[in-house]
């Protein structure tokens, strides 16, 4: 039985960030209700199948919850809403402010209908500022933070888009722990409360080791890239240009690391990754590497040094070159030097180490038969977390929410006829 197996959920959301944390919370034994406009939540149309409303990117973030389809627009919905949100402990929500008032779905009005109410919002910025009234998504985000500039692969003029969805999925996986926290402070104190994330923010924390300024320290060095950036901006440097500009003048690829890289090897990529002394030497006894930096064959920052340097890490490739990625990795382990394979993602249900520990599981579609996904990144001895079936048919579940609500069959005819429930895809069918 699942940690949050007496916990009911209601998501009011759309795309990735908070239909992932529901599905967090769903895999941890929660009970979610998934509340769609009448042609279902538009992720469902990413990645099509033949079976319409059930794309591929849908089933990843909403496998394990129930669906039921609720007309917000309409002057009825806000008894629907209200029965749902007092039977529940959490809601999930992930609209612009403006739609979150329209709809009835504010904070303050659903505390009124359940006093201890755990209420989650994600909003792509921040609810303040210039942009809090906008809606977004994660390349917006991740553009904003600076994440973009660092990890953008381009044209040489522009960035394409990050993927995969980072901002989106961290997004979840925080929006989960969020909710997890505030059920814990009101099983402690019997009080709710509100709690907050955005794409933007999940972003920063994603490179929040490279966002820092000790101003006595980095103070003037920043400044002087901030010209440094405009002068290339100016000379009508392109992505690559400006992106190489920061990597020089802050050191991103430290020259001659042969210990903290991906190299290629003669049939893939492998990734070797040595941070201290100890493993530095664990390196060079595996490869017979000589550097010339730990030797002190040269006078230190000297050009005659540098270019031992790179020489060395021309070696080096040379080296992981000659050889099949099995074999390296097979040799680094018996050295203890810390590597692996560079798989690509289909690659990754085939990986010995990802099957061998639950990271990759087999799950049903009532459509288009197994499937597999990557489980959710959290492992528990006692409620272990386990993965729900494949996502819900629009509609799915709209009378056997609302009855265990305790709506009759003759109410339900009745909201059905005047629209305020019910999904159009299935009534097409």
């Amino acid at each position: 039985m699942g940690a949050l197996s007496d916990i009911e959920v209601v998501e009011f959301a759309q795309a990735l960030a908070v239909p992932y944390c529901g599905t967090v919370l769903a895999d941890m034994g929660a009970d979610v209700v998934k509340v769609e406009p009448p042609r279902g939540d538009t992720y469902r149309l990413q990645t099509p199948t033949s079976v319409p409303g059930q794309g591929r990117d849908f089933a990843i973030c909403n496998r394990g919850k129930r669906s039921i389809c609720l007309d917000l627009t309409h002057p009825d919905a806000t008894k629907i809403i209200d029965a749902l949100v007092g039977n529940a402990d959490v809601v999930l929500v992930s609209m612009k402010r403006s739609d979150v008032d329209r709809y009835g779905l504010a904070y303050e009005r659903l505390r009124s209908v359940k006093s201890d109410l755990i209420y989650l919002q994600n909003t792509p910025y921040g609810p303040d500022g210039p942009m809090g009234q906008d809606g977004g998504y994660d390349n917006v985000a991740m553009g904003l933070s600076g994440l973009t500039a660092l990890m953008a692969n381009s044209d040489g003029n522009t960035p394409y888009w990050v993927r995969p969805a980072l901002a989106d999925v961290v997004t979840g996986m925080v929006s989960a722990l969020a909710v997890v926290t505030a059920i814990r402070h009101r099983d402690q104190t019997g009080v709710g409360q509100q709690v907050r994330t955005s794409l933007f923010h999940t972003a920063l924390g994603l490179i929040s080791n490279m966002v820092y300024r000790f101003e006595e320290l980095d103070g003037a060095r920043m400044d002087a890239f901030t010209e440094v950036l405009a002068g290339v901006r100016e000379s009508g440097g392109g992505f690559d240009d400006q992106q190489q500009a920061y990597i020089d003048h802050f050191g991103g690829r430290p020259p001659g690391n042969v210990y903290f890289r991906h190299y290629r090897t003669s049939d893939g990529f492998l990734s070797v990754g040595c941070l201290s002394p100890k493993l530095n030497q664990r390196f060079r006894d595996a490869t017979g590497l000589i550097d010339p930096r730990k030797e002190r064959l040269y006078e230190r920052g000297s050009a005659a040094e540098r270019e031992a340097q790179a020489l060395l890490v021309s070696e080096a490739e040379d080296l992981f070159a000659s050889r099949d990625t099995a074999s390296w990795l097979e040799h680094l382990r018996q050295h203890g030097v810390p590597a692996g394979r560079v798989n690509f993602p289909h690659e990754i249900f085939d990986d010995p180490q990802a099957e061998a520990n639950g990271f990759i599981a087999t799950l049903d579609h009532s459509h288009h038969g197994s499937y597999r996904v990557a489980t959710t990144p959290l492992q528990m001895d006692e409620t272990p977390l386990v993965p729900g079936e494949g996502p819900p048919d629009i509609d799915e579940h709209t009378d056997e929410v609302l009855a265990e609500l305790g709506m009759t069959p003759a109410d339900l005819e009745q909201l059905r006829d005047s629209g305020v429930i019910g999904g159009w895809v299935k009534a097409q069918r």
